[in-house]
């Protein structure tokens, strides 16, 4: 094509240009057909006001074209200048000596691209195009232009999917077209629903739009229908699945059912989409304005499948079949509101939204979104329909719900925490229900230090510590942030120590195999006879022998036996709500906690995390990381220190002074004080090298802590030598630890870029202890050896390239010396 005067390609990349005479040819015909449109839109309006029509003579008497251009190709050869009919003429009516031929003369209407009695219907279709293109402003939602639609409605194998730019359209209401603007898109359950948050400029806010597949009339009853049989073929089926399969084991019978259905009533066709010879909206138009000159043999479908889908066109198909496309959306429908979530079920697949809530009757659902906060969606439940989901969510949860108990606190099936209420007993606004989602995939101390929630010196400090059996309380308000830096730095506690989690939800995600994760449960009577709450919970863990006890929250009684838990020599690891340090003494050492102040003492760190804004975007931050020293008995008063504090001027972190912790390390680990700064040295290493190659994923980033932590060795000359990433596999499978961390769901879990600060910064860490690294540089361990020799006989078979004559040096001692 050209764009302006510059020849490009059809993937937009320049090439050689064609020569002069043929871009002016091109440019002069193109430049001509525009000034005629225009001139039959000026004889239009004359024509309105009484002025004669131009003819043909008229349009062709324009002496010259300016052809204007931002920029000119001169090292193509191509200029920009006027170019008349004359310079026409000389470059193609006359000969190479310049003389024009004796026997005709030279005629323009002959050398234009069209003929030039039809120019009426030409302008005819260039105004029908102004007024058409007008239209679709106002009807069409205003996306973002950068984004490539084709590719976002593609699936990996190059077919569409389900859900499409149509049912965008049809999810947005026509009154707000016009003042929504596309702020960003992603897929959250592809190919059957995706969200897009919109800006309001009508209002000055934010909207989060779920768009799934648009049901017309007619498939709408259908989904009705299908449903009430569906009820009863499930009811009265034989299949243990429904009660104890899987999700995808009872999706799987929904399929196989509601298939049985449409073939019983003769619903279902197999053509289900547009074939190649039927004509496309192109060849309509060309027909409509004369212009269908080609063979049917020259025409091609350019849009076909599932992205043409007009609703008039469904309206109009055969209403005794549905296309494989129909099928498909229906079945996603019925398997939503079976076994998923009903109306909020693509929102439940959104990892970006951290809470899920309903305020009554009536009312939308609002989501807490982690880049927007709270924000309105377009999903509305009716009624009755509220009802009946509230009831249904605490049957799923195992708990019952009615006017006479109309309040449950439950754990849905995933995991995630459910508040809800039922009717307008309690709630004068009506039933509503609040979700508090559960992330499947946890973040990581990597995800941690690129938020700046942590520094690299904090994080390192925290995984000498852990890794070391000091105990840790996250404290902070709501929100702030503490399950996450608690799951976070779990990936510290070794592989080889057993781990006791107890939580009254299921929040605690650990690789580690050694880990036995206790869940209170509640009475199934009134009279609370039979509940297993965290007091019975942490009694139990006593006897399972665990080195490390990782408690979801404290709230109550059960702390001080937590307290006594931890002076028995246990390491704990838990969270608490107070928004300081002399707050967490106060409320533990007072009613209804009552711990002892000389009690207190055996509890080493406490981080202070707090929720606040840095420039405007809402941010966790670390406010302090405080070490509990000793009990001062005249003064009746607990000594504390902090180590690291948060500068909220300049949002970075400051180091206080020296930490008791690590010396107390350092004494009971027998190590010199070189040795003390090497270890935490090789941490920071570590840490600074998978963020400067953006090794983040859950998977990279705990299969190399736990694999440091049992041979620190191996993984600074994997590091050394840079072959890190590609032994992560290897690393992965010990016995010790399993990861199994679906890939998909990791692909959807929005980490965290490194900042230029932070890459300047692993930068100078990798360079400052880059003798470290030395030492191993060149060098492999018996073990890394065996792997990348395993390494390279599979590559050796896939590319066929021969490896058989690498060999390994063996050096499994000690670095020759200590870092400075």
């Amino acid at each position: 094509m050209i764009s302006g005067l510059r020849w490009t390609g059809s993937n937009g990349s320049s090439t050689k240009s064609p020569n002069k005479s043929t871009v002016s040819a091109i440019c002069c015909a193109q430049v001509l057909f525009l000034r005629i449109c225009k001139r039959v839109l000026m004889a239009i309006d004359d024509a309105d006001s009484g002025e004669p029509d131009p003819d043909e003579d008229d349009l062709l008497s324009a002496d010259a074209v300016d052809l204007e251009s931002d920029t000119a190709d001169e090292a193509d050869g191509v200029s920009v200048t006027e170019y008349t009919w004359e310079d026409y003429r000389r470059e193609y009516f006359h000969d190479d000596e310049g003389n024009a031929p004796e026997d005709r003369e030279f005629d323009a209407a002959e050398h234009l691209p069209f003929d030039g009695d039809t120019y009426e219907t030409l302008a005819e279709a260039a105004s029908a195009a102004d007024l058409l293109d007008g239209l679709r402003e106002y009807k069409t939602v205003r996306v973002n232009p950068e984004l490539d639609e084709d590719a976002f409605f593609s699936n990996p194998d190059g077919t569409g999917t389900v859900v499409s730019r149509y049912d965008l359209e049809k999810a947005v209401p026509q009154e707000k077209k016009s003042h929504f603007r596309e702020v960003e898109r992603y897929w959250v359950n592809k190919p059957y629903a995706f969200v897009v948050i919109f800006h309001s400029e009508k209002e000055n806010e934010k909207k989060y739009y779920l768009v799934e597949p648009h049901l017309n009339p007619i498939e709408e009853d259908l989904r009705e229908f299908l449903s009430g049989k569906l009820k009863t073929a499930i009811k009265y089926s034989s299949d243990d699945v429904v009660v104890e399969g899987s999700e995808d084991a009872r999706a799987g019978v929904i399929e196989r059912e509601t298939r049985e259905l449409l073939d019983r009533y003769d619903l279902s066709k197999e053509d289900a989409l547009p074939t190649a010879d039927e004509s496309g909206l192109m060849d309509q138009v060309m027909s409509q304005l004369g212009l269908d000159d080609a063979d049917d043999s020259e025409r091609s479908v350019v849009l076909q499948g599932a992205s043409v889908r007009p609703e008039p066109a469904l309206l109009a198909e055969d209403s005794e079949t549905l296309s494989e496309y129909q099928i498909e959306k229906l079945l996603y429908l019925l398997k939503r509101d079976f076994i998923g979530f009903e109306r909020i079920d693509g929102i439940k697949h959104d990892i970006n939204v951290e809470d899920i809530s309903v305020d009554g009757y009536h009312m939308p659902v609002f989501v807490y979104h982690g880049d927007y906060e709270q924000i309105i969606t377009n999903i509305y439940h009716g009624e009755e329909e509220l009802d009946d989901f509230v009831v249904k969510l605490a049957q799923r949860s195992g708990k019952g719900i009615s006017k006479r108990q109309p309040q449950v606190d439950a754990t849905l099936p995933d995991g995630s925490r459910s508040q809800l209420t039922l009717g307008r007993e309690v709630s004068d606004h009506g039933t509503n229900y609040t979700i508090r989602q559960f992330k499947d995939v946890p973040f990581t101390p990597v995800d941690l230090i690129n938020w700046n929630t942590f520094s690299l010196d904090e994080m390192a400090f925290l995984w000498l510590c852990i890794e070391n059996n000091k105990s840790l309380i996250f404290a902070g308000g709501t929100a702030s942030g503490k399950t996450t830096s608690l799951n976070a730095v779990s990936l510290f506690i070794p592989s080889k120590a057993k781990i006791v989690s107890i939580e009254d939800t299921r929040e605690v995600e650990l690789p580690q195999r050694n880990w036995i994760a206790s869940v209170t449960r509640p009475s199934f009577s009134d009279d609370d006879k039979g509940d297993v709450d965290e007091f019975d919970l942490l009694e139990a863990a006593l006897r399972q022998r665990p080195e490390y006890i990782v408690m979801g929250e404290i709230r109550g009684e059960e702390g001080r036996t937590l307290f006594q838990v931890m002076s028995t020599g246990h390491t704990t690891l838990t969270t608490f709500h107070a928004d300081a340090v002399g707050e967490v003494i106060k409320r533990f050492t007072t009613d209804p906690i009552n711990v002892s102040k000389t009690m207190f003492t055996a509890l080493d760190l406490v981080s202070i995390q707090t929720q606040t804004r840095v420039q405007g975007r809402k941010v966790r931050r670390n406010k302090s990381l405080t070490e509990i020293n000793h009990y001062d008995p005249e003064n009746d008063e607990i000594n504390v220190q902090d180590i690291y504090q948060w500068q909220a001027e300049t949002d970075q972190y400051l180091k206080m002074g020296q930490s008791n912790t690590i010396e107390q390390i350092q004494f009971d680990r027998g190590w010199s004080p070189a040795e003390l700064d090497r270890e935490m040295n090789r941490r920071k290493v570590v840490l600074a090298y998978l963020i400067e190659n953006e090794l983040n994923t859950y998977t990279q980033v705990a299969a190399t802590l736990q694999a440091f932590m049992n041979d620190e060795e191996t993984i600074l000359t994997l590091i050394a030598n840079d072959e890190l990433e590609r032994s992560l596999e290897d690393l992965r499978d010990m016995e010790s630890v399993q990861i199994d961390i679906d890939p998909e769901k990791e692909e959807m879990v929005p980490r965290p870029d490194p900042t230029e600060e932070m890459l300047d910064e692993t930068n100078e860490v990798l360079s400052t202890h880059d003798r470290l690294l030395a030492d191993y540089r060149g060098n492999t361990t018996d073990e890394v050896a065996s792997a990348l020799a395993a390494d390279a006989r599979s590559d050796d078979a896939d590319t066929g390239v021969d490896f058989s004559s690498l060999s390994f040096a063996s050096d499994g001692g000690e670095p020759a010396g200590d870092e400075e």
